[in-house]
């Protein structure tokens, strides 16, 4: 497990650093006006993935061990098609202020998207996580080469570069993935059983537990973009976008845990061994990530102006003010693996509305009063309150005490030398 964490995280760094460098050269060429139109573009998909999600999403990982590959590849197609269709005429006919000629593109977009996601979960499911970290490395690397084409040789200085890059990253991980899943795609026609009520029951039981609260937890995430660009302008969703990007980046830590967690406790039935890894991969995340918090928080402005271009210098003031809730939010990450991992996707749900009705509070009494710092405080708190939601919950069901929270001396020495013992092995094929 140790060796699919450090691979994770190493994939996750890797993706990050990349999209990074996207949000430079957009920042660089778009301005804050043309970035905060991507960054409502991106969140738009993000928006529609999350109905398509209800069959196709996370729940994928805990049906995979328990349901054929082609009963729940079908039903999650089908149903990835027609939500792409619904929700791209509800977009064009709700949401005025994305231009009419990129509402297509949005909704194809997530269609491609949710067949990506389809392979990556199932890859999950099988506790094949180094196949699925190739598969999410690829995206970020295709979109990168697609804008550097556009943007650096073209000469191009449009939104349209960045929708090109998106066909090519979801395209290109989606057929990555069938090619990783070859031998099932090849065995789908032996799969002569054609009764796909348990699959579909199982499907929509765990997916829409599991994506209410992810819907909740999209606005608590990203509802800022929206409130900014209505009370102020898009080029305050490009500044707050980039701040709150490199915040989240600190996620990449407790995301690289998440998800092998995720994966082990789905393939377990002990429910204390579920708890105690847990906890410990609680602890050590929490240390990690309030060491990489710190020292993004301790960038000048300047180096923002330098990066991203003059319009950017608040962001080392935004970012400082999400830091705590944000390292408050890694907390919720592990926490909300715990409880999908055992099928108990009410909770994750129970928090968001929490932090929602933080976000609705704050979001539409401070961001019209004090624009990018009125979002950062509200997200902040929001981040806050779904952690702690969860975390008073964990800790009344495991029992754990107050003096079971802290990271020992010899828990660290453990880790080390759990890392350094599985850095000196040579990798297998599922890891």
């Amino acid at each position: 497990m140790f060796k699919k964490i450090i691979n994770t995280f190493g994939t996750k760094i890797t993706a990050a650093v990349i999209n990074f460098l996207i949000a430079v050269l957009l920042s660089q060429v778009l301005g804050d006006t043309g970035k905060g139109t991507q960054a409502l573009l991106l969140t738009t998909i993000t928006f529609i993935l999350i109905f398509s999600e209800i069959v196709c999403g996370a729940s994928i990982i805990y049906l995979a061990p328990r349901h054929s590959f082609k009963k729940i590849l079908v039903a999650s197609t089908v149903w990835a098609a027609l939500i792409a269709v619904v929700m791209g005429f509800a977009i064009w006919l709700f949401y005025p202020k994305l231009a009419p000629n990129l509402v297509a593109h949005v909704a194809i977009l997530s269609f491609i998207s949710s067949l990506s996601n389809i392979n990556f979960r199932f890859l999950v499911g099988k506790e094949e996580i180094k196949k699925a970290n190739y598969n999410t490395l690829l995206q970020p690397v295709l979109l990168v080469l697609t804008l550097a084409v556009y943007y650096l040789i073209l000469k191009r200085t449009d939104i349209y570069g960045y929708v090109i890059g998106l066909y090519a990253a979801y395209g290109g991980t989606f057929l990555l993935g069938v090619w990783m899943l070859r031998k099932e795609y090849a065995n789908l026609s032996h799969d002569k059983d054609k009764d796909y009520k348990p699959v579909l029951k199982d499907l929509f039981k765990y997916g829409f537990l599991n994506q209410t609260g992810h819907f909740v937890q999209f606005f608590n995430l990203r509802l800022s973009y929206y409130l900014l660009d209505k009370y102020i302008n898009v080029g305050r969703v490009g500044v707050f976008s980039n701040a709150l990007s490199l915040a989240e980046a600190i996620w990449i830590i407790s995301n690289s845990i998440a998800l092998v967690q995720y994966a082990r406790i789905a393939n377990a039935d002990d429910r204390n061994y579920a708890q105690k890894l847990t906890l410990d991969l609680n602890k050590i995340c929490l240390v990690v990530s309030a060491f990489a918090i710190i020292v993004l928080c301790l960038l000048p402005p300047s180096v923002y102006t330098f990066v991203f271009g003059p319009e950017f210098g608040e962001m080392a003031g935004i970012i400082r003010i999400l830091a705590p809730g944000v390292l408050f939010y890694c907390v919720f990450l592990i926490l909300g693996h715990y409880y999908s991992g055992i099928g108990r996707y009410q909770m994750n749900t129970f928090a968001a509305l929490c932090g929602l009705a933080v976000t609705c509070i704050l979001g539409f009494t401070l961001i019209p009063r004090y624009d990018v710092t009125g979002a950062a405080i509200t997200s902040a708190v929001s981040y806050t309150v779904n952690a702690i939601f969860l975390f008073v919950f964990f800790m009344k069901e495991s029992h754990f005490k107050g003096h079971d929270l802290i990271l020992t001396k010899s828990e660290i020495q453990n880790y080390l030398a759990g890392l350094k013992q599985q850095l000196s092995k040579q990798p297998t094929d599922n890891e």
